[in-house]
């Protein structure tokens, strides 16, 4: 090498290691120009400069006084050195065969560092959430400010990919990430390298996920009669087969492959043989990365005599607990087929379309399965409201834009009539919005009759109101009819201010 050149430095990549290049200085230079500038021990770095075969050639490379031994010289303007073992950070020289040397900048050598990787819980039930922390250590000290990328893999795949977004460890050396598996998986932590620290991959753990299973199914049903109990499996991308089984004899059984609908959603159909009681649920084998699951158990009644008023049992029972889910005001449910329970009939009848006789016969145990589900025609105009069906004669009362309560009633019954005042009438309920005006407790008598605890929506005498009579049929003066009973347990709804809202469908 020529003492006298000129040092310049310039980057190449050669064969996957470090290049270091170093172009060879005159003997006045005294330093030259290393890049990159870090790197572990065991490094590869390349020298470039000029005269590495001539009459001079360099004998040694010493990496902040620890010598990396001879270098390999691989032409006239290259030569390789390794960072040996032992190097700290500090002036890296290249000794020339006459002993003279030339040096080539401050090489940092990099701190191994090692990791731990924790998560919070190995086993989660969908949509159940999970943390994964990971500490990052060199020679026991936490490192600060170190890049770290999560990634995950599938088990047994061997393809890792990044998720989230790259972060740094804090001054504890700690990064962490929450999330919500969808399916099982492996992570791990790969840190990037800085000048100061050497990258590493943290240990993996694994996390297993089982899904959840809904399930619906109606409370009663006729026997020897087809009907369904629908599921949904979460997350909704889970697939595979999803079956309905059936408790008996000690065990489940199998009773039908249940058949995919929109995305997550199932249906499967069964029947029931006798009048007893039937325990069903839904079952997901483990598929797609999820382990298996199964829905919350479900019973039905099978149902096959007719019922009426006077009748009890606990098919009486259970079409009253049907009807109260539905929001059907059904008054107490104690097994016990009464005045209350007539008209809850009467209303579901009516709102179904069905001849309006209170009688529960096979017809209506069917629609009771998959019943017609009314919906408010103003949900959200007010937080709570009153919508009064005149073309099925039924009472609405919905809170927040869902149906809560459906009461058997009878409005206008349109015939003409003499009023107080001596002149000719019509009994129509007036149609429009309205809200509750003024009330009045216990029986009240009017021109026209007796009400029980009217709820009045006008000036003009208008009022929802108890009456001791209500067919199924349109038969008030205008009034909206309901029965005492359903009055007592209404009442306290009919606040002074209530919307109403009359119309015909």
């Amino acid at each position: 090498m020529n003492p006298g050149g000129a040092l310049r430095a310039a980057v190449a990549a050669c064969c996957g290691a470090i290049v270091l290049s170093v172009t060879a200085a005159p003997a006045s230079a005294a330093t030259a120009t290393l890049s990159p500038t870090y790197g572990p021990v065991g490094t590869t770095v390349t020298v470039t400069g000029s005269g590495f075969t001539g009459t001079n050639p360099p004998k040694d490379v010493t990496f902040n006084g620890v010598d990396a031994g001879a270098p390999a010289v691989v032409d006239d303007t290259h030569l390789t050195s390794t960072v040996p073992g032992g190097a700290a950070t500090g002036p890296v020289v290249v000794v020339l065969t006459d002993d003279t040397t030339t040096a080539a900048g401050t090489f940092t050598v990099q701190r191994p560092t090692t990791s731990t990787l924790t998560v919070s819980r190995t086993l989660t039930v969908f949509p159940q959430g999970v943390s994964l922390r990971a500490v990052l250590r060199s020679g026991g000290v936490a490192v600060a400010g170190q890049p770290a990328r999560l990634q995950r893999a599938i088990p047994g795949s061997g393809i890792w990919n990044g998720i989230g977004l790259l972060k740094s460890t804090s001054s504890t050396g700690v990064v962490s990430w929450s999330l919500t598996p969808r399916r099982a998986y492996t992570y791990r932590v790969v840190f990037r390298s800085t000048q100061r620290y050497s990258g590493t991959t943290s240990p993996r753990v694994g996390v297993r996920v089982r899904p959840t299973v809904s399930v619906s199914a109606p409370s009663v049903a006729p026997i020897l009669t087809a009907f369904h109990i629908s599921g949904v499996v979460h997350p909704l991308e889970a697939t595979g087969a999803v079956y309905l089984q059936r408790w008996y004899s000690g065990a489940w059984h199998l009773v039908a492959r249940a058949v995919a609908g929109r995305t997550g959603h199932y249906v499967a159909t069964t029947k029931l043989a006798t009048k007893t009681v039937s325990a069903f649920r839904l079952t997901r084998p483990g598929h797609g990365g999820l382990l298996a699951a199964n829905s919350p158990v479900v019973r039905v009644t099978g149902v096959s005599r007719t019922l009426r008023q006077g009748m009890s049992g606990t098919d009486v029972y259970a079409l009253q607990h049907r009807l109260a889910v539905l929001h059907y005001d059904v008054g107490r449910v104690n097994g016990s087929f009464g005045y209350d329970t007539f008209h809850a009939v009467v209303a579901f009848e009516k709102v179904q379309g069905m001849t309006r006789d209170g009688v529960v016969g096979p017809a209506v145990w069917r629609r009771l399965t998959a019943p017609r589900v009314p919906h408010l025609l103003h949900p959200f105009a007010t937080r709570a409201g009153v919508e009064v069906d005149l073309t099925h004669q039924v009472v609405l009362y919905g809170v927040d834009g869902h149906v809560r309560r459906i009461l058997d009633a009878s409005t206008g019954g349109g015939y003409t009539y003499t009023g107080s005042d001596g002149a000719t009438h019509q009994a129509i309920t007036p149609t429009g919005h309205f809200s509750v005006v003024y009330k009045r407790d216990g029986w009240v008598t009017a021109p026209l009759g007796t009400l029980y605890r009217p709820a009045y929506f006008n000036y003009d005498g208008y009022a929802i109101h108890g009456e001791g009579a209500v067919p199924s049929y349109p038969a008030s003066h205008g009034c909206v009819r309901i029965t005492v009973p359903a009055m007592d347990r209404f009442n306290s709804k009919l606040v002074i201010g209530l919307s109403v809202w009359i119309y015909r469908i």
